[in-house]
């Protein structure tokens, strides 16, 4: 009988006794060495809704049927048997119609010994009989699966027929063919470039950590570096930290280095009112851009302190985010109007399918943000921008993650960092502004021309619709309150209530 068949009869009986052992069970935590979800990802993500070009949906999104499923056919290279002793969801997206991936977090454990570890497993799935094709092309292809099978005792690669399902173990991932490598320690011809970070002297590495830390399968992968070097010289020993990225695509990797080299250029010259990491390298053939780390503690956490340490350190961070603004550095991506006003009406469409009895006031919103935003002169943005993304250290405030910067109006970075801000915050729902946030804004119009203040309400407004958006793609399961929630904040927006 069908693997499908007989855990779709499953659903039913167990779907009970599955959520009360949920409870009591393993409890999925990240330990030094596993890959952390980007921010946003949903963590314990609502079953997909139906759709019936993936009918496998409900079996794959239900966590203990896919323990089971992972126990009978995940395959040991070495002969031995392991136990799945707990499946979590760590993230999941659906694509009606197209495709769906779901991230697994599996605890394993080695019965003879004792032994217990964490192992990240994707399972993608395509509509119209992909899956099969992409398997059988991978199958023949063989692409990095020996280097990736030197960091899990699993097959990297394997396909389960019953559910249509591509399943791979990380670090095996056949869109980033860098990763394996890149956990096995650093390249030879990036090793001397490591080294050469220690500075002056004979320094030889003594031992390589890598830790990944951030993945999403297929686009992006982020690793930490840790090197234990020793001077032949003197004997004297030091550890340094370095990041590599690996990317998707070859042009996304370079455009990045080189605007971080442009950046760290200036800022090495105290021309730039922040700094970035240093970038090491850019390994074409890998797609992997190699920076140094940036010493120092994230604004999220300092958020997370008293009030009288927060506000100091947001108005640094708003003197950098406006230093940024003003630079005359260029990225090669662009974002114009038409770009903006096309992302609002579609998020405008999308809110008003699910739901129809917010139509009215959805339609009103887009309606006021596309008639009050006007073309500007575009400015370098981070385009992703949170609080995690400044690095303070002392005075010195660096900027992170700049894979997405973009030429486009400054506000759009300052109207999503201001809700990323505020949802860090401590605070009451109609708490607005706070002192923190306030003192962000406060100090940033500072700092940047007086008439780009006019532009903020619209594009608070446009986040918020977006994101809102973004939580019915999410699959939210408090989504009905929380896009209401998001459409109130936006009207009061637009009539000068929040900033």
């Amino acid at each position: 009988m069908r693997i499908l068949d007989v855990l779709g009869g499953y659903l039913g009986a167990k779907a009970s006794a599955v959520r009360a052992r949920a409870g009591g069970a393993w409890k999925a935590q990240r330990p030094r060495g596993w890959p952390a979800r980007d921010a946003g990802d949903p963590l314990g993500a609502e079953p997909s809704p139906a759709d019936p070009s993936l009918p496998q949906l409900e079996v794959v999104t239900d966590p203990e049927l896919m323990r089971e499923v992972f126990q009978r056919h995940l395959q040991p290279l070495d002969g031995e048997t392991y136990q799945i002793r707990g499946c979590r969801i760590s993230y999941s997206h659906h694509r009606k119609a197209l495709r769906c991936l779901v991230h697994y977090d599996l605890r394993l454990a080695e019965p003879d010994t004792g032994r217990e570890w964490n192992q990240l497993v994707t399972g993608m799935m395509y509509a119209k009989g992909q899956t099969q094709h992409k398997w059988e092309k991978l199958r023949r292809s063989g692409l990095g699966r020996e280097s990736a099978a030197a960091s899990t005792p699993l097959a990297p690669l394997s396909y389960i027929p019953d559910l249509d399902m591509l399943v791979q173990v990380f670090p095996y991932d056949h869109l980033l063919p860098a990763l394996p490598r890149l956990m096995a320690g650093p390249p030879p011809e990036l090793e001397p470039l490591l080294l050469a970070r220690f500075g002056p002297g004979d320094w030889r590495a003594e031992a390589w950590d890598v830790e990944p830390v951030r993945y999403r399968v297929g686009q992006r992968a982020t690793l930490r570096l840790t090197a234990r070097a020793w001077d032949a010289a003197t004997g004297r020993v030091e550890e340094r930290r370095f990041y590599a990225k690996a990317y998707l695509k070859e042009e996304k990797g370079e455009q990045t280095y080189h605007i971080y080299r442009k950046l760290w250029e200036k800022a090495s010259a105290g021309s730039l009112g922040f700094t970035v990491g240093r970038p090491v390298a850019y390994l074409s053939d890998l797609r992997t851009l190699v920076q140094e780390e940036v010493p120092g503690t994230s604004l999220e956490d300092i958020l997370r302190r008293e009030e009288e340490e927060a506000i100091p350190a947001v108005r640094k961070a708003a003197r950098a985010l406006a230093a940024l603004h003003l630079d005359d550095v260029v990225a090669p991506r662009r974002r114009h109007l038409q770009d903006e006003v096309t992302s609002l009406e579609r998020a405008g469409k999308l809110l008003q399918l699910a739901c129809p009895h917010l139509g009215p006031r959805i339609e009103e919103i887009v309606g006021t943000v596309v008639a009050g935003l006007e073309e500007v002169p575009l400015a370098p943005i981070h385009r992703d921008l949170k609080p995690g993304h400044f690095i303070l250290d002392g005075d010195s405030v660096a900027l992170i993650d700049l894979d997405k910067c973009t030429m486009a109006d400054p506000m759009l970075d300052v109207a999503n960092l201001l809700d990323n801000l505020v949802r860090v915050l401590p605070r009451s729902p109609r708490d607005r502004p706070r002192p923190v946030a306030g003192a962000f804004v406060e100090e940033y119009f500072a700092h940047v021309p007086e008439d780009w203040h006019a532009r903020l309400p619209l594009h608070y407004a446009g986040i918020l619709l977006r994101k809102a958006a973004t939580s019915l793609r999410h699959r939210r399961p408090d989504w009905p309150t929380w896009v209401e929630s998001r459409l109130e904040e936006a009207e009061d927006s637009l009539a000068g209530k929040v900033w």
